[in-house]
């Protein structure tokens, strides 16, 4: 996007200037009240920074879900009611925002008739950034307090903050209200621990980002832009964003929590080795375990519970009905058109199939060598998953497994084969980081040479293009 601003990123110059000056004020203010509304402010600020309208939006999204959760609080036996009406509105909300290409020209061409410019208007105002996440912890906290599980937030600096909080408006991590509000609602003061645990966050999210995920994106986007890839190009593109994804967004979580660390707050864990997953179910909880868990807990088990309830579904339905349901509802999240819906029937099915074959969450290998086999399969259908999801169509995809040639050309064959190295090449730090935190978690000569590696090539790659990080567009 052409602008006089950029988004202040993490990994800006802009962000850095900006932190430090929130950080300085904030361990100067002895009170936690206080605390709250510089955050408050200073997220505010963060989210406006490009198009200070989105502001307006969010304040007053925010404003209509207080003055609703008070009347929660206060009208007990319409609780329910009230909830759902909320709930409903920001779906609607959600729905709007995130499908809005699809009625985008109908409406310019209605605002031109009037006299208004349809593009800028609709950019501007109609799609604020961040909704696909802030909605859900809006939800989520709608929920809560409608079942009784969360006393209603009668402050609204605080409930205001937990929904616009900086480091999380973008892109998460989705921490429930019962963790980031009473952390708001409590006192702080600086601990050195809490640098002790940013810090390695901050240096892994800086190194996934700009070293691995940056790289690896140039080769990845030459893959998929393609007219008419060859099977070698597709493999060398899925496993080039098989990589890149998990690098991007685990990176943008680190630098995330480790931000919070430094703010005396601690926000969840979004990714445990996802890639060593066994089983559908063991990858998703592994994988963006706060939204995992969301579309668990208001999804997955209320579906479940309504479906047993009604008791007049065959078994093999009322098993299959929760799973293909809630990731549906996940590849909808993520994006419109047919590669999202496929992608979430995809792990719906996968789920579904894995289940009825009796491999489920209790389920491990006997031995290693059946620990490979089930680790190997579940690795190549993630990988497959990766392709559906970064292919620029299904009709693309179609034509390139279906129709296209394994390799045209020996230099083609050759070239695939170099690219696949520099995938594995960069894919070994994180392979390194993980042998060294599972194997020699005391060895601290051995953390510090990773960690000063790390430093280097963070400085050495700090120019590197590609800025945005993956799940800012969803």
């Amino acid at each position: 996007m052409a602008s006089d601003k950029t988004f202040m990123l993490f990994i800006s110059y802009n962000f850095l200037v900006f932190f430090l000056i929130v950080f300085v004020l904030y361990w100067c203010i002895p009170e936690q009240r206080w605390q709250n509304i510089l955050l408050l402010i200073s997220s505010l600020v963060f989210y406006g920074w490009l198009i200070q309208w989105h502001v307006v939006f969010l304040l007053v999204s925010i404003l209509f879900d207080y003055f609703l959760a008070l009347g929660m609080a206060r009208w007990r036996s319409n609780a329910v009611l009230l909830m759902r009406a909320g709930v409903v509105i920001n779906i609607a909300i959600l729905i709007a925002v995130k499908y809005y290409f699809l009625f985008n020209a109908s409406l310019a061409d209605w605002f031109r008739q009037l006299g208004l410019s349809g593009d800028v208007f609709l950019a501007r105002i109609i799609l604020p950034l961040g909704v696909s996440f802030y909605v859900l912890k809006k939800i989520s906290y709608l929920i809560e307090v409608g079942k009784g599980s969360l006393p209603q937030t009668r402050n609204f600096i605080t409930y205001a903050t937990y929904i616009s909080y900086f480091p999380q408006v973008f892109s998460g991590p989705l921490d429930r209200p019962q963790n980031l509000i009473r952390q708001l609602e409590t006192s702080r003061s600086w601990k050195a621990s809490d640098f002790y645990q940013a810090w390695p966050l901050i240096l892994m999210g800086l190194f996934k980002k700009l070293v691995i995920a940056n790289t690896v994106k140039v080769i990845v986007d030459q893959m998929f832009i393609m007219k008419e890839p060859s099977k070698v190009f597709l493999l060398v593109g899925a496993m080039g964003f098989t990589l890149q994804i998990l690098a991007d967004f685990s990176s943008y979580t680190d630098l995330s929590r480790g931000i919070s660390f430094l703010l005396g707050l601690e926000t969840m864990k979004n990714f445990n080795r996802p890639y060593l997953a066994l089983m559908p179910a063991d990858f998703w909880n592994r994988w963006h375990i706060s939204f995992s868990s969301w579309l668990r807990d208001y999804i997955f088990f209320p579906l479940r519970r309504m479906i047993l309830k009604w008791n007049s579904f065959p078994q093999i339905l009322a098993v299959s009905i929760p799973v293909l349901v809630t990731m549906l509802i996940s590849g909808l999240w993520h994006g419109i058109g047919m590669n999202f819906v496929i992608w979430g029937l995809y792990y719906g099915l996968l789920g579904v199939v894995y289940q009825y074959i009796g491999l489920r969450g209790d389920w491990h290998p006997t031995n290693k060598f059946g620990h490979f086999v089930a680790w190997l399969v579940m690795f190549f259908f993630i990988v497959t998953g990766w392709l559906i999801f970064r292919s620029p169509s299904m009709a693309w995809l179609w034509q390139a497994v279906a129709y296209g040639p394994f390799y045209r050309t020996l230099q083609e064959l050759i070239t695939a084969g170099i690219l696949m190295l520099m995938i594995a090449f960069y894919a070994l730090p994180l392979i390194a980081g993980y042998l060294i935190e599972r194997y020699h978690p005391d060895q601290v000569n051995l953390r510090a040479l990773y960690y000063a590696a790390a430093t280097i090539l963070v400085i050495l790659y700090t120019n590197s293009s590609s800025p945005d990080f993956i799940y800012f567009q969803f």
